[in-house]
């Protein structure tokens, strides 16, 4: 049930789950370069939409999920989704959330927060600022712009 909280939390753009040792972001650099839209193209080298299927028989499935970086350290995400959970299905064709991030322009690492701040995520973005690769547990989140 962790692991599909973890990734409930990426695919409701941070929203919900994870731990409770998060913390706020700090003095942020900002990324005028790294703004833009970033559109989820695969998940471990696969194309959408992305399924997780769990031993409890709870399920996850990612149809499109994109976020938005502004460059004053905001973002706002959209996804397309359906889970299951004790046997009920939810469809949220509109979901979303929005938050803040960090940048390191010297490294190209980012974190990205929930507003609530429950889950941080950590990834890279590209030298070139295509492509934004979020890490989550074993599974890898690539997003292009």
């Amino acid at each position: 049930m962790r692991r599909i909280t973890a990734l409930l939390v990426l695919a409701t753009a941070l929203a919900c789950g994870g731990g409770s040792d998060a913390t706020s972001p700090g003095n942020t650099s900002k990324g005028v370069a790294f703004s833009g839209n970033y559109v989820l193209q695969t998940v471990n080298g696969n194309p959408l939409p992305a399924t997780w299927y769990y031993n409890s028989g709870d399920s996850l499935r990612i149809r499109s999920y994109s976020i938005s970086i502004n460059g004053s350290g905001g973002w706002t995400s959209t996804v397309s989704q359906v889970f299951s959970a004790n046997s009920v299905v939810t469809d949220q064709p509109n979901g979303g959330q929005s938050g803040s991030y960090t940048y390191d322009a010297g490294t190209k690492q980012v974190s990205l927060f929930s507003t609530d701040l429950t889950t941080p995520l950590s990834g890279s973005v590209s030298t070139d600022f295509s492509t934004l690769t979020i890490v989550l547990n074993s599974d890898r989140f690539v997003f292009k712009r």
